[in-house]
């Protein structure tokens, strides 16, 4: 969920439909955490983006106002990341997409996004995963303000990461940082049961950023080898320096936060 400039509160999810198939669906509250009626039908807005289940996971909201929602949608045969854009009143923004919404196909698989950015120069950027060669790989999407895919950011506006040859990774988390550059956030699979919090940081063309870690990307180890570590948040103090968040093994235990 997240904190509108005037002060009301938005969460995203999804709704079942009455046929068994979920929906994109937003809720917003007034300050005093009552229902905003003003907001779609009651407060609520439900939005059909393919033909079987759509399952918002994140939302933000722009620099003019409008609301984003990005997650997945069931296309018949696997999953696309799926984005919705609404107007302050929960109407679907008729300017973003095809009535509002977006669909984007990643790999040959099912493609998930968690999170949803605006840069600066109001482009917007999702990170997740799909699927390539088989695995689950690192995957982010850079869309010109209309929906459209932006041809500048790695050719086609898609991009995967690559940190151990034919080794699922998924991004979780992403911001953009004051310089401009991209840093996404996630675990790469270790071998066996390990994960490892794994961090990316790209130019604005969507190219690796040398200068940063090897190659542009930084792997993490704690201390326990067989711990299940994953980076779900980052943020850029005001020294610059980076601080990851997530969860790890403490004291031979996996899952833990840190």
């Amino acid at each position: 969920g997240i904190l509108q400039t005037d002060g009301k509160l938005v969460i995203a999810g999804w709704s079942n439909n009455g046929n068994g198939i979920g929906d994109f669906a937003l809720v917003r509250y007034n300050a005093n955490g009552s229902v905003d009626t003003g907001f779609g039908l009651g407060g609520i807005v439900k939005s059909s983006i393919g033909s079987g289940n759509d399952n918002a996971h994140s939302v933000i909201q722009q620099m003019d106002g409008k609301l984003v929602a990005a997650g997945d949608s069931f296309n018949g045969a696997n999953t696309d990341i799926a984005l919705a854009r609404y107007n302050l009143d929960g109407s679907l923004d008729a300017t973003f997409g095809v009535d509002g919404k977006v669909t984007t196909s990643i790999g040959a698989g099912d493609d998930y996004v968690w999170p949803v950015i605006q840069q600066n120069d109001g482009k917007l950027v999702v990170g997740g995963h799909g699927l390539v060669n088989g695995y689950d790989s690192w995957s982010l999407v850079r869309y010109n303000p209309d929906g459209s895919l932006d041809g500048t950011f790695d050719t086609d506006g898609k991009l995967t990461t690559t940190f151990f040859s034919y080794t699922p990774s998924v991004c979780y988390a992403l911001i953009q940082q004051v310089d401009g550059k991209l840093v996404a956030v996630g675990h790469v699979d270790g071998g066996g049961d390990a994960r490892r919090i794994a961090l990316a940081r790209y130019n604005l063309d969507g190219s690796l950023d040398a200068d940063f870690g090897v190659d542009g990307k930084v792997v993490t180890n704690l201390p326990y080898s067989e711990s299940i570590e994953t980076a779900y948040s980052v943020i850029q103090q005001i020294d610059n320096k980076l601080v990851v968040a997530g969860s790890g093994g403490i004291n031979g235990v996996s899952g833990q936060e840190n």
